[in-house]
């Protein structure tokens, strides 16, 4: 369109715009008062157009108006996408995705040498830890395998028999002898057994599995390979064909006489601290150390449901004010009839965050 033709049309538009005349002042009738208020505003409205049009007509005379109009849409933000078993956070940004840091967090049961021990078997300890950078749909392999003593930082005092080469293929559940049951699937590296190689470190291991994947709700698992049970574990041959529960290998004396089997964490009354025990007449004792000065903080008696060749059960809250998370550890023992010596002790630092964060030791 050339720039002549486009001003006449701009002109034209304006004339269209322009209001009526007035009429004469001889052919107002008694009502025009009122019509003259009503047609102000339109008055305005045309005159208003009139200027923009006129305001305008530079930029619609120039190549401008000859462009396509481009549109701006701006980048998508990243999302937070939360599994069961994990946590995922993100960092949102109108120009770039960030990558989605994955959190795994929850229950892992480490093993501990304990102090004094009376048969030196392992205690089962149950820790709240984090492991970032592992995927979402694996997260006991995450707990039960990536964290190994070989590849991941661990608390100090704290071991894992189940070698990094172990792994859990799939984890369902199924009925098995009308009883609800985990089903955890496992490759062929777990038949082998556990690392170092020996019949207490075997059921250790299992032990380490059958805690952190059992709950108060299914209490039994079936270890299977390609689908098939296990009929023969680790180096003694372990018939793992049945289903298996937590009282599997400690009738057998392969655990310490006292373990844990909640993780010690801060509650509304305090630290709870939570476990098993099969000491002489269920006497046991809970003390807090101070770790900077040795000292002892607090020291008070427990008394387990049983001992004495039975195993009990014990719970005990310790007022918060006695802990310093970061520099407070709690110890669980008993008093050895023969020479009055803390025995079986198990310890229990208290990390500063309350969670134990684990990251590969090459970090």
């Amino acid at each position: 369109m050339s720039h002549e033709k486009r001003v006449k049309d701009l002109l034209g538009r304006l004339v269209a715009m322009s209001p009526e005349p007035p009429p004469f002042p001889e052919e107002v009738s008694m009502v025009e008062p009122v019509a003259r208020r009503a047609s102000r505003p339109m008055l305005m409205f045309a005159g208003a157009a009139a200027i923009v049009m006129l305001l305008a007509l530079p930029f619609l005379l120039s190549d401008f108006g000859d462009q396509d109009v481009a549109t701006t849409v701006p980048a998508p933000g990243s999302s937070t996408t939360t599994l069961p078993g994990t946590t995922t956070s993100t960092q949102d940004d109108t120009s770039t995705t960030q990558p989605v840091t994955v959190v795994w967090e929850g229950v892992v049961y480490l093993i501990q040498e304990p102090e004094n021990s009376f048969n030196g078997n392992p205690a089962l300890i149950p820790l709240w830890v984090s492991v970032a950078g592992v995927g979402p749909d694996e997260p006991f392999t995450a707990a039960l395998a990536h964290v190994s003593a070989s590849g991941w930082s661990l608390p100090p005092g704290f071991d894992n028999l189940i070698p990094p080469q172990v792994q859990i293929v799939d984890l369902g559940t199924a009925e098995v002898d009308g009883e609800q049951v985990w089903v955890a699937d496992m490759n062929e590296a777990f038949r082998a057994g556990a690392n170092p190689v020996g019949f207490l470190a075997d059921v250790t291991m299992l032990n380490q599995l059958i805690y952190t994947i059992t709950d108060n709700t299914i209490q039994k698992v079936l270890f299977t390979v390609d689908g098939e049970p296990v009929d023969a574990f680790g180096t003694d041959g372990i018939d793992l064909s049945e289903p298996l529960d937590r009282d599997s290998f400690i009738d057998i004396d392969q655990v310490n006489l006292i373990f844990l089997t909640l993780p010690v964490l801060l509650g509304d009354d305090g630290y709870r601290v939570e476990g098993r025990s099969n000491v002489y007449e269920a006497a046991m004792t809970i003390r807090v150390v101070d770790t900077d000065t040795g000292e002892t903080v607090h020291e008070e008696p427990v008394m387990a449901t049983s001992g004495s060749g039975t195993w009990g059960t014990f719970a005990v809250d310790i007022d918060a004010d006695l802990i310093e998370p970061g520099v407070s550890e709690i110890r669980v023992f008993w008093y050895s009839a023969e020479d009055g010596t803390p025995a079986n002790v198990v310890t229990v630092p208290i990390p500063e965050t309350g969670i134990w964060v684990l990251v590969p030791l090459d970090d």
